[in-house]
């Protein structure tokens, strides 16, 4: 069962009904914006204008992804791509693995030799193990 656990838990102190002091300030310069526009633009102009100030504004305010403010996260989104980037490749020391396979090898090999039959050159075995080598009989 997976359970969600929250990242941030500092909580800004609700100043006005359930608005915070930055929301309400931010409301109320877009509030005062959107009144001046009113009077200054006309209708046809200023209700697009509304809904996409007035949506955009709300959107940054009040919504969270994972506990996090939009106006946030497009800061530290414009935050990283304005801030430079240095990336440092090091490389590590590491024992290589071909040095190993080359010890493996040799105690195989010694293993191996150390197995093998000796055939003193004058037995039988020898001379029956070079005729079954040249297919004779």
């Amino acid at each position: 069962m997976n359970f969600k656990v929250p990242k941030f838990l500092e909580r800004e102190t609700k100043f006005f009904a359930f608005l915070t002091f930055r929301q309400l300030a931010v409301v109320g310069i877009v509030g005062i914006i959107l009144f001046v526009s009113w009077y200054l633009v006309p209708k046809k102009i200023f209700f697009p204008l509304l809904f996409i100030i007035g949506g955009g504004t709300f959107s940054f305010l009040f919504f969270r992804i994972e506990g996090i403010p939009l106006y946030q996260l497009f800061g530290q989104f414009f935050g990283f791509f304005v801030s430079t980037k240095k990336y440092i490749w090091g490389k590590k020391e590491i024992p290589s693995p071909i040095k190993l396979l080359k010890k493996k090898r040799e105690v195989k090999k010694e293993k191996e030799e150390e197995t093998l039959l000796k055939v003193s050159p004058e037995s039988k075995l020898r001379k029956l193990s070079s005729k079954i080598e040249r297919g004779l009989r």
